[in-house]
């Protein structure tokens, strides 16, 4: 009799768990969302923070828009992994490649920027490659 309660026990745990990672793909996703409508907004130059003449705003203006892209990429990453563990399948190489790709879009217009973010997007992927058990 206590083997049928431990066996019901253990697909509640897993029923709760599957529920929790579904609310963390929607939390991340939403999060990812937010940060990508930012970024566009102060990556287009639609939003200004800073008067861009004065070098030292223009370097923080450069770091602000760097960060909000990299916190779009790092919550869509965790997004389309943790949606690809519920689904059971890998995040494939193309996944990544298309989320980079549309990071980098962001940052046409400043080639600072540019160039910081594709800096930080290969040290975020070469970290998450070392990460990885092969």
């Amino acid at each position: 009799m206590s083997k049928i309660k431990k066996e019901n026990h253990l697909k509640k745990n897993q029923v709760n768990d599957d529920k929790f990672a579904f609310k963390s793909v929607i939390r991340s996703t939403v999060l990812g969302g937010i940060f990508f409508i930012v970024s566009i907004l102060f990556n287009g130059e639609i939003l200004e923070i800073f008067d861009t003449s004065i070098l030292l705003w223009n370097f923080i203006d450069s770091i602000i828009k760097v960060v909000f892209i990299m916190l779009f990429f790092i919550f869509m990453i965790i997004s389309m992994g943790n949606y690809k563990e519920l689904t059971g399948k890998p995040l494939n190489f193309k996944d990544i490649i298309l989320l980079s790709v549309l990071s980098l879009i962001q940052a046409f217009r400043n080639p600072i920027v540019f160039i910081f973010t594709l800096a930080g997007l290969l040290i975020l992927l070469a970290y998450l490659y070392l990460l990885q058990d092969n």
